[in-house]
This record gives structure tokens, sequence and C-alpha cells, in this order.
């Protein structure tokens, strides 16, 4: 199902499904759509949050005290129902509640994202408590496509990515947009000094900007030609080899009882 919320400068839409962003669009004048619009001819996706684990799995599959578990890309709470736990004018609250299983993932948790509006800043937080009696690894990320280009007759040409720091592969502070650019898939960044990353119109100065500080791995995904979207990721954990959850990159280990929670911020400004 699909739940809205609004102020007086965007309208947001989410699905129930992985609780996932479905639709960003700025109120007043020309209403834009900032993000992608999940063509299944090339991404069925929109914004799913990647949750236990972020990206691929060795093998396809993890182990936990001799259980072999099968495993695909980012987790899978981005698959499940989620139930509306709060509704309001400018915000919105999901719940799923996993009991544990010997199939997908032996821990039992519950998980709850918040969508909040503030002006033309929305912030998503997910928050997981771990309900079972042993520690339990996770890696958590978001994978938010935003919309490109986001202007009617625009080319992807006509955007970069700009950092705050000097980030780039160059040195830079941007990185321009080119048809080749995802042809070998993501591009990581580790230990980014930026606190943001923004996808900019060039010559308008225009953006969509995700908040990166505190995220250890910053990712910039598309498909080749860039047909519609550049995803920009803060993950807290990147795949690793072996089957061992726990040993790769970035994991945390959330002891009995715990909890863990981190924040997407995007401020819009087109």
């Amino acid at each position: 199902m699909i739940y809205s919320i609004k102020n007086e400068s965007l309208s947001v839409s989410v699905n129930s499904k992985g609780a996932e962003l479905w639709d960003i669009h700025t109120l007043g004048g020309d209403s834009v759509s900032c993000l992608w619009d999940g063509n299944p001819e090339f991404w069925p996706r929109r914004a799913p949050v990647c949750f236990p684990w972020c990206g691929k799995v060795d093998g396809g599959w993890f182990s936990v005290d001799g259980v072999r578990y099968e495993a695909g890309a980012h987790g899978f709470v981005r698959d499940m129902e989620h139930s509306l736990a709060e509704e309001g004018a400018d915000h919105l609250r999901f719940r799923l509640q996993w009991a544990g299983d010997r199939i997908r993932w032996p821990w039992p948790f519950s998980f709850e994202t918040s969508h909040v509006l503030e002006g033309r800043f929305l912030t998503t937080t997910c928050t997981i408590n771990n309900l079972g009696a042993s520690d339990m690894p996770v890696q958590l990320g978001f994978h938010t496509g935003l919309r490109c280009p986001f202007t009617a007759g625009r080319g992807i040409r006509d955007y970069c990515i700009r950092f705050q720091m000097q980030e780039s592969p160059d040195g830079s502070d941007r990185l321009a947009l080119t048809e080749s650019l995802f042809e070998n898939d993501s591009i990581c960044f580790s230990n980014l000094q930026s606190e943001w990353i923004q996808l900019e119109e060039l010559d308008t100065g225009r953006y969509l900007r995700v908040a990166t500080k505190g995220y250890p791995y910053v990712l910039l995904w598309s498909l080749p030609e860039i047909p519609g979207w550049v995803c920009i990721e803060p993950w807290t954990g990147y795949p690793g080899p072996g089957h061992q959850l726990a040993e790769r990159p970035g994991a945390i280990l959330l002891p009995p009882g715990a909890s863990f929670s981190r924040s997407q911020r995007i401020e819009v400004s087109i």
C-alpha cells in the first residue's frame, strides 16, 4: 500500500513493502519528481533499504553455527511488507517484526523505519532491535535512486556529482556524469571526508543532496548510459570474502536487547 505525506515544500509517497520511499515531489511552481520511477525495463526498485547486509554475499550464502543460509544481494527487509505504526501530516513510521528462522535469518529482530519532512528536507531513519539471545551481525545501507536528469529536456552530461570536499578520483570536488561512468558497476568511496554528496545541475546549481557524515562507505551506482537515475548510497558496511557475516567490513555485532539506528537525510533544492 502507498502512503503519502506533505508539507509546504514537498510531497512524499512511501510503499509499505519495504517501507520504501516511492516518490518525492516538489510543490509550488513546476512540480518536479526527484526519485527514479522504478521502470522494470531497467531497475524495478526506487529507494530500497539494505539490511541485514549490504551488497552481495560471497557465493550467495552465509553460515551460522554450521547452518547454511542462502543470501541474495542487500538483505531481505526490502522485500517484506511493513506495518504502518504511526501516521501524521508530515511523518510516517513503519514496523517489521522478524521471528527468526532457519531459512533466511536466525536472529529475531524488530525493524522500524520513519520518514519525516522538515521544510525541503526528508529524513529516513531505520532502527533495529536485536530480540534474540546472541550477538547479531548487521550492516545497514540506503540505496536511493535520484532522478537524473530531473529537468525535462536535459541530458546526463548536464549534471555532475559534487562533493563537499575534494573527493573525486581526480582530486577535485566533482565527478562528471558520462555514459561510461558505470560500465564497471558501482563506485565506492571509503572513509569519505565530505559530509554530503549531491546530484547537481551544472548551469543552474540546483541539486539533490544526500548527507553522508558518519558513514564509512558511500557508493554511487547506475547502469551504463545512466538510463534515468543515479544512486547515492550511504552504507555502514561493505561486502567481503568468506561466509561469516560478522567478518564483513563494517559489520556491527549487536548484543541481545540492544538497538542500532542510522538516518539518511535528503535535501531538495530544485
